[in-house]
């Protein structure tokens, strides 16, 4: 079934990039409507509702093209609402696809054009390189050109509750560096009183695997992180620094030092409402806390063992990308508008502002210059702490994400094993052995789907 649809994915490709290059261009009469342009994304809130803004900006800048913006649920149902309408042959024009989505996003080469390609196909002009290197490198391709293009660009943060930790007796101007520390601090925290708990995490996978292992330099698994080939496998299970994590959790959970607050961001509320002192969450969260939050927070980079060598090395990349999908009956037009839409999200003026409003990191080259021209982050301290994360800290071998395909089932067994170990029905070490067993039974799935 799976090489059916993948084979029916690549002849649609074929017959709609046919149908780009060859429909001879025309220009839009008056009494043309404009063409529309399906843009389905997976934010909510503050951040969903700048998204939403940004398509209405450019409806108004021109009367070609009308974007609609359509939140689809959260990205796992957005992507399979999107696989569903391709298969009636009417997928969005433009998904935005959260980082773990990645994987299967590439191997279904059929069902997408590569970014650049719609840019050079548009005639407009498209530079890879004017990403920050995490992005490029992330979404890129081996020729330099991008599958998809970079836009909510996120990293791993440590916020803290400054109120909170002044009443512990902490120094509420110093974040926690390393674990250790955090650990510290959590139970000061839960012995004076200082708040319900003492610290929580949003989406466990991303930050207590993908963005640890990052921080770390540990590989999650082999082909360099599945970077390399579809025959990799994970490798976590024997790994001592992955096993102590957990187990650190489940041992701070006994005085809630630690509190579980799901597997995706709902655990954010804990801290926004002041039940939880510390929280670890994308900067992409910085908005609705300081839109949400009653006293003061700080900020700092995610923490890190220091008997692990080497460490802290870099936090990799996170958030999501924009991908344009195919379609047998597409238009060349329709094409121009997205790239033209695409164009527009990518000026300066947006990327500027979307990285000021959200805490996401401004994902050009020239926003991020355009930021520091003007002073935004000397005038507001620790913005720039997912930036020195990301870009500026230590690189190594293990620092550059990863692709694997059924990423995001991986990551629920991953959740389903490390739930098991916190309520005490096994070990952090089985929880590990059990996650890389599982995980590269789906990782075998999908190399037989995708083999040609």
């Amino acid at each position: 079934m799976q090489k059916r649809f993948h084979r029916l994915l690549s002849l649609a490709s074929a017959l709609s990039l046919a149908a780009l290059v060859s429909a001879p261009a025309h220009a839009q009469t008056q009494a043309q409507a404009p063409t529309e342009i399906q843009f389905w994304m997976g934010l909510t809130g503050t951040n969903g509702e700048l998204l939403s803004r940004f398509g209405q900006d450019f409806n108004r800048s021109q009367s070609d093209y009308r974007v609609v913006v359509s939140f689809k649920g959260q990205y796992p149902e957005q992507r399979a609402a999107a696989v569903a309408a391709y298969r009636a042959g009417n997928p969005p024009h433009i998904m935005q696809m959260f980082d773990a989505g990645s994987g299967d996003m590439m191997a279904s080469r059929g069902a997408i054009v590569p970014v650049s390609d719609v840019f050079r196909r548009a005639g407009l002009q498209f530079n890879p390189a004017d990403f920050i290197a995490p992005a490029r490198g992330y979404y890129g391709l081996p020729n330099g050109d991008l599958l998809s293009m970079p836009f909510n660009v996120s990293t791993t943060m440590l916020f803290y509750n400054k109120d909170a930790f002044r009443k512990a007796g902490l120094n509420p101007e110093q974040a926690p560096r390393t674990w250790p520390e955090v650990i510290n601090a959590a139970q000061k925290i839960r012995s004076t009183n200082a708040a319900a708990c003492g610290f929580t995490t949003t989406w466990l996978a991303w930050v207590m695997l993908e963005q640890f292992s990052s921080r770390h330099n540990l590989a999650i698994g082999t082909q360099d992180n599945g970077r390399s080939g579809l025959s990799a496998a994970l490798q976590v299970a024997n790994s001592p620094l992955h096993i102590k994590m957990v187990q650190t959790l489940v041992d701070m959970q006994k005085d809630k030092g630690f509190d579980y607050g799901g597997r995706s961001n709902d655990a954010a509320a804990k801290f926004i409402s002041g039940e939880c002192a510390m929280l670890t969450q994308s900067s992409g969260g910085l908005g609705a806390i300081a839109q949400g939050a009653k006293f003061g927070f700080g900020v700092g980079q995610l923490p890190h063992w220091p008997e692990s060598k080497g460490a802290p090395y870099a936090t990799t990349i996170g958030g999501a990308s924009l991908w344009v999908f195919n379609a047998p009956n597409r238009s060349d037009r329709e094409f121009r508008g997205v790239a033209q839409f695409l164009n527009f999200l990518r000026s300066d003026p947006v990327m500027s502002e979307w990285a000021k409003t959200t805490g996401f990191l401004p994902a050009t080259n020239t926003a991020f210059k355009a930021m520091q021209d003007e002073g935004f982050f000397a005038k507001n301290p620790g913005r720039d702490v997912p930036v020195l994360s990301l870009i500026s800290a230590k690189q190594g071998a293990h620092t550059n994400g990863y692709r694997f395909g059924r990423w995001t089932e991986i990551r629920d067994v991953y959740h389903e094993e490390v739930e098991r170990a916190l309520q005490g029905r096994q070990t952090a070490t089985v929880a590990m052995q059990n996650f890389e067993r599982r995980g590269n039974a789906l990782l075998r799935a999908f190399e037989r789907s995708n083999a040609n």
